[in-house]
């Protein structure tokens, strides 16, 4: 990571949030600011902070972002942008680097988790000192297409025989834990794209660390996308599941 060569606008909180909300996000233009929108509307009554780390994106993302930002009366946020790829994991990494909160919760920007679940997420983290993820029930995932779902039924089959990890949802961009819990796995983690979201709950199993689920409604907000490359992300997948495997056994 180069930190400096990130680009930085921030609002600082003037108290301690209770959690650091962190969306990784790239080539976002068409969403970002009803998301933005719908998250403070949503969130109003809560004392959080919001990071939101935008991967280079090509469509313009970073311009919408400061200009909307911009009309916020004390948003206690934080905005970095990388001039370069550095994936989603790396994203996800630097933000919770630069935390202020007690707890970080983690989700994607296009909101298709539902909110009302926050509360509880972030209660079981407390509670349990350990890593909490949302868990998407199979009819509310149908929408992604039958093809999707398939494909990430296989991969998370596959995850449970490699690493025994009790865990019925691996890809779930929603989850949760203490703030010093994240910064401590943080610094063992390689994955920085599509498995990153897998080796962490490996990487806190290994540690010892309690990984709970727990159900949300989930909605595919997400327009479906007809050049998404399934076999090459397939491979790449593979690869880096067995890369991990080697890191931390089974």
């Amino acid at each position: 990571m180069h930190p400096e060569k990130f680009a930085f606008e921030s609002q600082i909180c003037k108290e301690t949030p209770l959690f650091s909300l962190i969306i990784p996000i790239r080539n976002e233009a068409n969403i970002i600011v009803t998301s933005l929108n719908v998250l403070r509307k949503s969130l109003k009554s809560e004392k959080y902070e919001l990071i939101i780390f935008d991967d280079c994106s090509q469509d313009g993302t970073y311009n919408k972002l400061r200009d909307v930002i911009a009309s916020f009366t004390n948003p206690d946020m934080l905005l970095m942008h990388s001039t370069f790829r550095v994936g989603k994991g790396a994203s996800i990494k630097e933000s919770i680097g630069r935390a202020m909160g007690e707890m970080v919760l983690i989700m994607d920007v296009d909101l298709s988790a539902d909110l009302a679940s926050i509360p509880k997420l972030l209660k079981d983290a407390r509670d349990s000192g350990g890593l909490v993820i949302g868990q998407r029930s199979i009819t509310d995932r149908f929408s992604q297409g039958v093809l999707r779902v398939m494909l990430s039924l296989g991969y998370n089959l596959l995850v449970r025989l490699l690493f025994q990890t009790g865990i019925s949802d691996h890809q779930c961009g929603f989850k949760a834990m203490k703030t010093d819990v994240a910064r401590k796995l943080m610094r063992n983690i390689e994955s920085d794209g599509f498995v990153f979201d897998t080796e962490l709950i490996v990487a806190a199993r290994k540690s010892g660390l309690p990984v709970r689920q727990t159900r949300v409604k989930w909605t595919d907000n997400r327009p479906r996308k007809s050049n998404f490359k399934w076999i090459m992300t397939s491979i790449t997948m593979i690869r880096d599941l067995l890369n991990v495997r080697k890191a931390y056994g089974g």
